[in-house]
């Protein structure tokens, strides 16, 4: 098995380790110095002002909609990034207009890394990197979804499903959550679904990911809350996202007549309740509905 290759702004070296897991994605460390060398750091008192100057936040599923809303929010609140995905370019573009910002990289001296490998051994990863990275809040917001009735829905689909929302979800809490052990501190915010607490036609498989995600958040706020880390997780319903914005008109409008806001959420939304739940140190075990009161009737 060849091993894999790390790529940095400075060249191309390789990895001492390859990785085994069928998923493929990429892991995009945005810590701020841009490939040129140039320093991305405002005046030091701009960035003790910002919540996050100093710490790492880790969000997978940082592409596109909720992932990406809440990792853009993180680094202009002056946090470093490790996202995670599968699209290195989008990845890139979530980092795009974000340098310059307060905060970012400074301290460590690491910048603009990838890692093009499979997510499935983030341990490898964290073997092979020098100095070990220290992540202190993980934001669990990977997911696809589906919708067809279980009697047709492949095999196939219904694990990659299942892989996706829920295993990827606990491998990256058992893996960070570890590094968080050590230091007897941490925050993990795993995104789950309002289909996760009510159910709906056709989304048998995602709708059982998702009450999963809530499970598992339930069960490890109480295990690992006597090591000072904190698990909560996000409920969101209708948001505009381009999966939102695809339906189909029927479907859109009968959604928004059923919601008493009667408008879908906004991602912006979704990362204000992020930041909450990184910043309130007594949120442990806390679920945050965000579905305009859809759940309500």
């Amino acid at each position: 098995m060849r091993p894999i290759l790390f790529q940095s702004c400075r060249g191309v070296s390789p990895f001492p380790f390859s990785f085994t897991s069928r998923v493929k994605s990429t892991a995009l460390w945005g810590l701020g110095r841009g490939c040129r060398g140039e320093s991305t750091t405002a005046s030091a008192s701009g960035a003790q002002q910002l919540p996050f100057v100093g710490k790492t936040i880790m969000v997978t599923g940082a592409t596109k909609g909720i992932g990406r809303a809440i990792a853009r929010r993180f680094a202009r609140l002056g946090g470093r990034l490790v996202l995670v995905g599968r699209d290195e370019g989008g990845l890139r573009g979530v980092l795009g207009g974000l340098e310059g910002l307060e905060g970012l990289g400074e301290g460590d001296g690491i910048g603009h890394e990838i890692l093009v490998g499979d997510v499935g051994d983030l341990e490898g990863f964290w073997r092979g990197k020098q100095p070990k990275p220290q992540i202190d809040i993980l934001v669990n917001a990977a997911g696809i979804t589906h919708s067809s009735p279980l009697l047709t829905t492949s095999p196939d689909l219904i694990e990659s499903v299942l892989r996706t929302n829920l295993q990827g979800t606990i491998w990256g809490c058992k893996v960070v959550s570890r590094m968080m052990v050590r230091r007897r501190e941490g925050c993990i915010i795993n995104v789950s679904s309002l289909l996760g607490m009510k159910g709906g036609r056709g989304s048998a498989a995602y709708a059982a990911s998702k009450a999963g995600v809530l499970g598992l958040t339930r069960a490890l706020a109480a295990e690992l809350g006597p090591s000072g880390i904190r698990v909560n997780a996000i409920v969101p319903g209708y948001i505009e996202t381009d999966m939102t914005k695809a339906m189909p008109t029927p479907a859109r409008t009968e959604a928004l007549n059923a919601i008493p806001l009667s408008r879908f959420g906004d991602v912006e939304e979704i990362a204000d309740a992020a930041v909450f739940l990184a910043t309130n140190r007594y949120a442990n075990n806390c679920v945050l509905n965000l579905d305009g009161g859809l759940s309500a009737v």
